[in-house]
């Protein structure tokens, strides 16, 4: 990441994006900022507020909490809404909520709100950007401006595809607000609005604005494999529910996924097999910054900036705080001496890798033992999570250094596997969907799938669990697919993807399970009752089921 992206956090920012109105939902609070009239002026002001779309929005997620202390991040709340993991501290509303099956708006509504504010704090960074970078023709070339703009579209995109995934119709806007007038905006079907989004990525995409180099190699900036892997993704759940746009959109998704594989730009790390230990495939895209298998990541950067990654205290159990090493002193100094798994795999997860799976050996994605400094070995009381675990800075006392994955090029191979299948294209030759899959198991130490049909479409969901089960990609499967997983023999490598309504969801609550303890309602967050008081265009558009 380039220097300058950090210094805008300590400073230089950005009248442009703020409005008066102190309850609008496009809110902007800099603390130091030029005057609105001096902005848009310069190069500096151009990259300044170019900068400032990779701070806010859909990538805040990562450090947003629910209140203060070491709770839930918003990116695990869904993961916690659906049982699949749990949060072991168990003092915040939405835990409880969720465990307990108290799917009302009183206890959805405050983390409701911070999702809705953050996402169109993203969108309206976006917009700014898009509406004042073309009128800076007398200091950015043409291609900057390009350039400019295609980053602007691709956070927009990315800030109402993740929107709709979670409220369904909302208001869209493409216009920044400098003004309270026409602030009052009724929802668009979420429909259209894939549409816009499509629209503004195929434009980037198609323009050759954005570089065609991979993410680390670009300084963390948007590249061409980041608008063709979303779009991807975008194709995908469009496919399914709840728009169900079909075999049309599947194929679109296998399509836009062989872009990027084509591209020859990514690759699996240790594509042709990996170890189990620290130097594994897993590892090196955990402790590196330059691995070619991510095509985008939340960055970090807690030793130059002080910028740290908050899933380091959320790795672990608390017990962990309390270990002592040969000398008699504390083995770890998290912040404010809590440490806390806040996102603990079920143990349906964890019982179903496949005893050769990498994936499910310790110090992979997960791990049960530590060994100090000092030769002393301490074992957790539940599973901890390697992928987020820091030791340095976690015996530092403060906030990680890793980067947090959010694309990777595996993601990409089982996104053409399942669209190929569903448009039944499934042979274990290029072009076919057991071809893309068994690279990835391939890569996992587990042998080639043969499966057909549905079978097919099963390994590939499961598939997708065991690969990215701390990267929060299982709530959005639910929603598209409105399937559960269940377990289907321990260490099998298998899970049973069973109808949502009948389904087996676990810890509800904790430690135990419940039949159709997950109502389709709740696949949709409710729309934040301040802002139907807000907007009188949303009166009457509450998402159904949340009373």
């Amino acid at each position: 990441m380039k220097k300058h992206k950090y210094i805008l956090m300590l400073g230089v920012l950005v009248a442009a994006f703020s409005f008066s109105s102190c309850d609008s939902f496009l809110d902007e609070d800099p603390k130091d900022m030029k005057p609105s009239n001096k902005f848009w002026k310069t190069k500096a002001d151009a990259q300044s507020g170019v900068d400032a779309l990779y701070y806010g929005g859909v990538l805040y997620l990562h450090d947003t909490n629910l209140g203060t202390g070491w709770t839930p991040n918003a990116t695990m709340w869904p993961g916690i809404i659906s049982g699949l993991y749990v949060d072991k501290r168990k003092d915040r509303t939405l835990t409880n909520a969720s465990e307990g099956c108290t799917f009302n708006i009183e206890s959805f509504d405050d983390p409701a709100f911070s999702l809705w504010h953050e996402y169109y704090k993203g969108i309206s960074r976006a917009n700014f950007v898009l509406a004042n970078i073309p009128r800076m023709t007398n200091v950015l070339s043409q291609d900057e401006i390009n350039n400019y703009l295609a980053q602007g579209k691709f956070f927009r995109a990315y800030g109402y595809f993740n929107l709709i995934k979670d409220f369904g119709d909302v208001p869209y806007i493409t216009e920044p607000y400098t003004s309270p007038e026409n602030m009052y905006v009724e929802p668009t079907p979420a429909a259209d609005i894939y549409k816009y989004i499509e629209t503004d990525l195929l434009d980037i995409i198609n323009n050759n604005a954005l570089p065609d180099v991979t993410f680390y190699n670009n300084g963390g900036y948007v590249t061409r494999a980041m608008a063709e892997t979303l779009l991807a993704e975008v194709y995908l759940q469009w496919a399914g529910a709840p728009i169900n746009g079909g075999n049309e959109y599947y194929d679109k998704a296998a399509k836009m996924a062989l872009k990027v594989i084509n591209s020859g730009t990514h690759h699996l790390e240790q594509a042709s097999g990996s170890s189990d230990d620290l130097n594994s495939a897993f590892n090196v895209i955990k402790t590196t910054k330059s691995s070619d298998e991510i095509i985008f990541a939340k960055e970090y950067n807690y030793a130059s900036y002080s910028i740290g990654n908050p899933y380091a205290c959320r790795s672990a159990g608390t017990e962990a705080t309390l270990w002592k090493d040969a000398n008699n002193e504390s083995v770890f100094n998290p912040n404010n001496n809590v440490m806390y798994n806040a996102y603990l795999p079920c143990n349906m997860i964890i019982n179903s890798y496949a005893p050769e799976d990498i994936r499910g050996h310790e110090k992979q994605f997960f791990f049960k033992e530590y060994t100090d400094a000092t030769g002393i070995s301490h074992e957790f009381n539940n599973i901890a999570n390697w992928m987020w675990f820091d030791e340095k800075a976690l015996t530092e006392g403060h906030d990680g250094d890793y980067n947090v994955p959010i694309m990777r090029y595996s993601e990409v191979l089982l996104i053409a596997a399942e669209g190929l299948a569903r448009t039944g294209h499934e042979a274990n030759t290029e072009g076919g969907a057991l071809y893309y899959l068994n690279q990835v198991r391939k890569r996992a130490g587990l042998p080639d799938e043969t499966a057909t049909g549905d079978a097919l479409i099963q390994s590939i969901l499961t598939e997708r669990l065991h690969e990215f089960p701390l990267e929060f990609k299982v709530w959005d499967d639910i929603r598209r697919t409105r399937l559960y997983p269940e377990a289907d023999g321990v260490n099998s490598g298998k899970l049973k993807w069973t109808p949502l309504t009948n389904a087996t969801i676990q810890n509800k609550p904790d430690g135990s399970t419940k039949v159709g303890a997950l109502p389709e309602y709740v696949l949709l967050w409710p729309i934040p009752l301040d802002e139907m008081q807000r907007n009188p265009a949303l009166e009457g558009h509450q998402n159904p089921g949340w009373n």
